[in-house]
C-alpha cells in the first residue's frame, strides 16, 4: 500500500511538473529562458535550484540563459523573520536570547534552501545565520523523483545523454540532500580551512564557523564584509590586483582537485568575496566536489593529458572512468579529438576560450557515445565560471594558459604527483599495447 501512494505521489509530482512547464511554455510572448524560469519559480526549490545551476554555468549555457537565471540566486521569496527565529530555536533546542544579543528579521539573502540573517553574538561578535526554509524535506523528495524520471527520457537522446543527465541528477540529488544538512556544510568549511592552513595559503580563506551553534537547519558563522568579484571598479579602486585575483581562485579550484581531491563545487559572484588586501573568500559550502583517491588520480591523469595534448591518454584516461563504450578505438578516437582540438593549438599552446573548446570536444564525445565523467562535468563548471569572471577582471588573460602554467608550478612542488600522473600514463600506454598484442594472436 505505501509503495503504490509512494508511485502515486511520483506520478502526481510529474503530471504537475509537466503541467506548470506547458503553461509557461505556452506565454510564446516571452523569451524562452524568462517562460522557464518563471516555472522553476513556482515548481519549488530543487527546480530553483536547477535553475541556479544553469545561472552559475556560463559556456555550458547562452549568456541570456545565465543572465536570466542568475535572479534565482538571491532573489528567491523570503520567508517571514518571525518563522525563522523559530526554526533556529528548535534546532539549537534553546532560546534566541541565549544565543544571541540581536537577530535581524529582515535577511540579508534568500535562496532556494534557505536564508541568511544577520545577528550579534552575547559577546558583540557579528555573525550571519543561515536558515532552512520550513518544511523543505517533504516538498524536495517528490521533486527531486519527477526529476530523476524527466532526466530517464534525457538519457535516450544522444545529444543529451553525452552529459550523463541521470548520473547528474543523481549526483544532484545526493548533494541537494547535502545541502540540507547544514551541519555537513560547516564540516566541508572546516576541512577547507585546514586545508589551506596545511598548504600554508594565507591569501585564500573561509568564515570562521561558530560550531556551538550549528544544527540541521542552522549554520553560524563570521560575517564578513566584502567586495563582490563583480565589483572590479570598487577593488582597483581599492588597489587590489585583479589579474592575480583570478590566477588565485583558479589554482585554489585545480590544486582541489589534482592534490586534495576536494574543490568547491558551486563557484558565482554570491559566493565569493574579496577583501581589501585582496584575500580570496569562499562562502556557501554546501555543495562541494569530493573525489576518491582512484577518481582523483583518473582526473589528475586526464587534466595533465589535455595540458600536454596527449589524445591518446585523454581518452585512455575518460576510459578509466567507464566513459567511452568497449568497442570504441582508443586510437580512432585519438585522432578525431587530435582532428578539432589541433586548430586551438599554436605553438603547443592552446589559445582558445575554454567554452569554445568545450563545445568542439563535446561534439567528438557525442559521435563516440561517450558520457562525461560527472567529476570532469563538476569542474568544468567551475572552470566555465571563471572563464566568464575572467572577462571583467582580467579581460586579457586565457584561462586554458593560466591552467597550463599552474599544473606545471603544481608538478613542482609536489613531485610525487607528477610521478603518479607518469605512472598512470605509461600504465594506460601498456595495456593498449598489450591489448593490441592479444588480438594479432
Amino acid at each position: 500500500m505505501a509503495g503504490r501512494h509512494r508511485r502515486g505521489g511520483i506520478a502526481r509530482r510529474t503530471g504537475t511538473v509537466g503541467t506548470t512547464l506547458a503553461r509557461h511554455l505556452a506565454h510564446t510572448s516571452q523569451p524562452l529562458p524568462r517562460r522557464l524560469r518563471n516555472a522553476f519559480i513556482e515548481l519549488g526549490p530543487t527546480f530553483v535550484k536547477v535553475g541556479q545551476v544553469i545561472a552559475s554555468s556560463p559556456g555550458l549555457f547562452p549568456p541570456d540563459w545565465t543572465e536570466e537565471f542568475a535572479s534565482l540566486r538571491d532573489r528567491v521569496p523570503p520567508f517571514p523573520g518571525a518563522t525563522a527565529r523559530a526554526i533556529v530555536e528548535e534546532d539549537l533546542g534553546r532560546p534566541l536570547g541565549s544565543a544571541f544579543a540581536s537577530f535581524e528579521d529582515e535577511p540579508l539573502a534568500a535562496a532556494s534552501i534557505g536564508q541568511v540573517h544577520g545577528a550579534t553574538l552575547l559577546d558583540g561578535t557579528e555573525v550571519v545565520v543561515k536558515v532552512q526554509r520550513p518544511g523543505l524535506d517533504e516538498q524536495v523528495r517528490d521533486e527531486l523523483r519527477a526529476l530523476l524520471l524527466v532526466c530517464e527520457v534525457l538519457e535516450r537522446i544522444p545529444q543529451t545523454s553525452v552529459g550523463s543527465p541521470r548520473a547528474l541528477a543523481e549526483d544532484f540529488a545526493r548533494t541537494l540532500h547535502e545541502e540540507m544538512d547544514f551541519r555537513l556544510e560547516a564540516d566541508n568549511m572546516e576541512r577547507m580551512r585546514r586545508i589551506l592552513v596545511d598548504e600554508q595559503i594565507t591569501d585564500a580563506r573561509v568564515p570562521i564557523v561558530h560550531h556551538h551553534l550549528v544544527g540541521r537547519r542552522v549554520l553560524t558563522m563570521e560575517r564578513i564584509r566584502g567586495f563582490q568579484l563583480s565589483d572590479v571598479e570598487g577593488m582597483k579602486a581599492a588597489g587590489v590586483d585583479t589579474e592575480r585575483l583570478l590566477r588565485m581562485a583558479v589554482q585554489t579550484v585545480v590544486e582541489g582537485v589534482l592534490v586534495h581531491g576536494f574543490f568547491h563545487g558551486d563557484l558565482h559572484a554570491g559566493n565569493i568575496a574579496v577583501l581589501s588586501d585582496g584575500t580570496f573568500v569562499l562562502f556557501d559550502f554546501g555543495i562541494v566536489g569530493r573525489l576518491t583517491e582512484s577518481a582523483r588520480a583518473r582526473l589528475a591523469t586526464y587534466l595533465m593529458a589535455v595540458t600536454t595534448n596527449d589524445y591518446a591518454s585523454m581518452v585512455r584516461a575518460l576510459r578509466s572512468f567507464g566513459s567511452v563504450p568497449a568497442d570504441v578505438s582508443v586510437e580512432e578516437m585519438a585522432a578525431e579529438i587530435q582532428r578539432l582540438y589541433e586548430p586551438f593549438v599554436t605553438d603547443g599552446v592552446v589559445v582558445a576560450q575554454l567554452g569554445e573548446l568545450m563545445d568542439t570536444m563535446i561534439r567528438s564525445m557525442v559521435k563516440y557515445r561517450v558520457r562525461i565523467p560527472r567529476e570532469l562535468v563538476l569542474l568544468s563548471k567551475q572552470m566555465l565560471y571563471l572563464e566568464g569572471a575572467a572577462q571583467t577582471l582580467a579581460p586579457g588573460a586565457d584561462l586554458l594558459q593560466e591552467q597550463q602554467v599552474i599544473y606545471a608550478s603544481l608538478m613542482t612542488k609536489y613531485p610525487d604527483l607528477a610521478v603518479e600522473i607518469m605512472q598512470s600514463i605509461q600504465r594506460g600506454a601498456e595495456m593498449d599495447t598489450a591489448i593490441a598484442s592479444a588480438g594479432h594472436v
